[in-house]
């Protein structure tokens, strides 16, 4: 199974300098991961993709049938809140590798 992104840069809110640029495709990849945590993505399906100002720039496909499904995965036990968490943002990317990285440290101690 292959995931396949593919955003278009032309938008106004993809053209500016590269903090915002970045920014936008952050917030673009993160309404992606709600919407997959909140309805899935069968094979072959398409995932349309869109800017802060609803403007369509790419799609998110799955374009080969998974071998096999992790039915345990960790994020399926919380998936509802995840994609919760993601739209409660406001459209705007928190800094996630910082939270990420104290979730660990805590998990070890």
């Amino acid at each position: 199974m292959q995931f396949e992104v593919t955003i278009e840069c032309r938008t106004a809110s993809l053209v500016g300098d590269s903090v915002s640029r970045s920014q936008e495709l952050a917030n673009i990849l993160i309404a992606v991961a709600a919407d997959l945590l909140d309805q899935g993505l069968a094979p072959g399906a398409q995932l349309p993709l869109r800017d802060r100002n609803g403007h369509s720039v790419g799609i998110a496909q799955l374009t080969e049938r998974p071998h096999m499904l992790a039915s345990s995965s960790p994020l399926e036990l919380n998936a509802g809140a995840g994609a919760d968490r993601l739209r409660q943002t406001g459209g705007q990317a928190p800094p996630l590798r910082r939270k990420l990285l104290v979730t660990r440290r805590l998990q070890r101690d």
